[in-house]
């Protein structure tokens, strides 16, 4: 679980190059892909300093075990966890460059408000070269992106810092494929 920070989740199942699968984000669970399996396809990477909640299995399933509340909300957040990858369908499949920097933007603001943050301010952990690989586009296209959203003033970003000044027209943005 992570407390702080962001990590970064790569598949490296292809047997190509690792492909980035998710940003997990504080209140969020790093990948469970390999629950049931003796090792995992996939990499977490920090991509800033950041603070997890690690808790051993043998442990965690005595628990559940113990306190079936725990059991209803591991999967609870199992399911929660399971949609980033439908997500990350819905933001790339028939959407051209903007429409998916847009969908991104509001995927981080809705995510980072269910955890209890400010989701319309936020800083955005990751660089332009991991946005771009998350969304199958080039680094330049995505800073030709945000610089298009900014003079639209939809959004205002400063460095990292990244505020959503119209929410509801980065929407139609986004939904306008």
């Amino acid at each position: 679980m992570i407390r702080s920070g962001c990590i970064k989740e790569l598949d490296e199942s292809s047997g190509r190059r690792a492909m980035l699968i998710n940003f997990a984000l504080p209140g969020e669970m790093l990948s469970l892909q390999s629950l049931g399996c003796a090792f995992s396809n996939t990499t977490s990477i920090a991509v800033e300093p950041s603070f997890i909640c690690v808790v051993q299995w043998g442990a965690f399933n005595q628990l559940c075990a113990d306190t079936p509340r725990i059991a209803t909300e591991l999967i609870r957040l199992i399911a929660k966890a399971g949609t980033a990858a439908r997500d990350l369908l819905t933001l790339i499949r028939d959407k051209e460059a903007l429409e998916r920097v847009s969908g991104f933007l509001l995927n981080v603001s809705g995510r980072l408000q269910v955890s209890g943050s400010r989701g319309r301010e936020f800083r955005l952990a990751m660089n332009r070269d991991d946005i771009a690989d998350y969304l199958g586009l080039r680094s330049e296209t995505v800073s030709r992106c945000f610089t298009e959203l900014s003079r639209r003033q939809l959004i205002r970003v400063q460095a990292k810092r990244v505020h959503i000044l119209h929410a509801a027209d980065l929407r139609k943005v986004f939904l306008s494929a």
